[in-house]
């Protein structure tokens, strides 16, 4: 052992003292030691970690049951924003409307108030609802991300509190209950008041008691598996390795059509409307001259109420770099380097996936996802035309 540390030098070698015995070697201690020059050192036992809070939800217990009568004094807060002078208006503004301060819980950022969250499912007014407020933009994790966060433990049958989520925007002038994208119950403006706060209470009593809410867009699926794709260039071995790199990754051959001119991109758009609206649409885009031209046809499919899919447009040309600095990375909404590889394609995939679990449908589309969803046979509903026969048998009754 003596030639060995002369041998090793400085190296550094975990052993375990052991001792020899007539049936073997066995060893007497658990402590590490570590070889050095000269002899030989206790090794610094490593660092204690400590676990995140939300991988302790899955052993949550059953939820308690619902008390319905909601008042400010009973209702557990919890606020994230970033700015100091805002919080602090928001808080008086709680305050105001009977909210008691050591049931208003602040952080600055996204994660602050997921440990929040994690926290309350065993602590506060159990029975009541959960009041979470996030900021849109945030450091560390902003308020769409952790919107997404939340509906996602939601999902997964995770929380026993399952929290009512606002959105505070300055963009936002007045409330909006049916916004196009986050998974926001409702957005207030920026600052806030009491007349807002009351309306939100007004709103998360019907959502509590009679279970009235908008659809959040968390709970589509995402499965690589169920994605379309156009990959569009007129270099056919430029688009051959774009889209290869996707399939790699998970999505299907099947799903994918090439197109080597925007004639026929805007060709394959207006077929692919009329397909699944639950599936994304990804244009894996290597011509930056095309860029704006889809970005119109987009926009005015919008405003004629016909874009039922809307796109995920990925750049794949080979100046990505040089297009990203330009004015031009409006029309793109994630870029592929020049030299990408399979953590590259990975990247691109987890943020379309976050831009899909975080994009509403219009007003429009809504209507014909509801109309899809009717008998074409029949010019009611299923629910309605449930409650007529419910309706016959009263009478005939």
């Amino acid at each position: 052992l003596q030639h060995s540390v002369s041998y090793l030098s400085s190296v550094r070698l975990r052993v375990v003292a052991c001792v020899c015995d007539f049936g073997g070697v066995a060893p007497i201690m658990s402590a590490g030691y570590v070889a050095q020059a000269g002899g030989l050192s206790v090794a610094p036992l490593p660092r204690q970690r400590t676990p995140s809070p939300l991988r302790t939800l899955k052993q949550s217990a059953p939820a308690p049951a619902r008390d319905f009568d909601i008042s400010p004094p009973t209702t557990d807060v919890i606020y994230a924003e970033d700015e100091e002078v805002f919080r602090e208006t928001a808080i008086r503004e709680l305050l105001k409307i009977g909210c008691l301060r050591e049931n208003v819980h602040e952080a600055d950022n996204g994660l602050g108030a997921l440990e929040h969250l994690a926290r309350m499912q065993n602590e506060g007014n159990m029975s009541k609802p959960l009041l979470v407020l996030l900021d849109v933009r945030m450091p560390g994790m902003d308020g769409r991300e952790c919107a997404l966060q939340i509906q996602d433990l939601v999902k997964k049958k995770q929380l026993r509190r399952e929290p009512f989520v606002v959105c505070i925007s300055s963009i936002n002038k007045v409330i909006e209950v049916d916004e196009k994208g986050g998974n926001f119950q409702i957005v207030l403006p920026k600052p806030v008041t009491t007349v807002h706060l009351e309306e939100v209470m007004d709103y998360m009593r019907n959502w509590w008691c009679l279970g009235m809410g908008r659809e959040l867009p968390a709970w589509k699926e995402f499965e690589l598996s169920h994605i379309d794709m156009i990959a569009a260039d007129d270099e056919p071995v430029c688009r051959m390795a774009a889209y290869m790199a996707f399939v790699k990754s998970g999505v299907t051959q099947e799903s994918v059509t090439e197109v080597d001119d925007f004639e026929e991109l805007e060709e394959r758009l207006e077929v692919l409307q009329e397909a699944d609206a639950k599936r994304p649409l990804i244009i894996l885009l290597g011509q930056e001259a095309w860029a704006s031209n889809l970005r119109a046809w987009v926009l005015e499919a919008t405003a004629a109420k016909k874009l039922r899919r809307e796109p995920f447009v990925v750049c794949t040309s080979v100046d990505s770099d040089r297009i990203g600095a330009s004015t031009a990375v409006e029309n793109f909404h994630a870029f592929l380097p020049r030299t990408f590889q399979s953590n590259d394609v990975e990247w691109c995939l987890e943020y379309c996936r976050l831009w899909w679990l975080t994009r509403g449908h219009e007003p429009y589309q809504k209507a014909e996802l509801a109309a899809a969803a009717m008998d074409p046979n029949d010019s009611e509903p299923e629910a309605l035309s449930e409650c007529s026969d419910l309706e016959d048998e009263e009478e005939d009754g």
